[in-house]
């Protein structure tokens, strides 16, 4: 696979996760004493990329992680409802642009396979 491919791959997992996390945290924004959870993964990926080294980006693994920066409320929570859904919005273009760009990945793949 080459190395386009596995970083989108990478991306679009930890994308696929972080909307799941994302989710959870509003669906416990209720919840006394829930904790804010996020995704670590950017700065590991950035980090992968930046040294060249294939095999760095093969272990970049997405990590969940208890957010303990954020403020929590009287009741010990810390999800804020309007943060959530704009890390959604965020996440969700991200995840956009990543199967945007695999698809032409494989277009181009495509087109070379058939002389084009």
């Amino acid at each position: 696979m080459n190395e386009s491919i596995q970083l989108l791959n990478k991306l679009l997992d930890a994308s696929a996760m972080r909307q799941r996390v994302l989710a959870n945290n509003l669906a416990n924004a209720d919840t006394p004493r829930f904790k804010r959870q996020d995704v670590e993964f950017r700065e590991m990926l950035t980090k992968a990329v930046d040294s060249a080294d294939a095999r760095e980006l093969a272990v970049v693994q997405p990590k969940i992680v208890v957010d303990t920066a954020a403020p929590s409320r009287s009741d010990g929570n810390s999800v804020s409802m309007q943060r959530e859904l704009g890390e959604m919005t965020e996440n969700s273009l991200l995840y956009q642009f990543a199967t945007r760009a695999v698809s032409r990945n494989f277009d181009t793949l495509r087109k070379a396979i058939r002389g084009r």
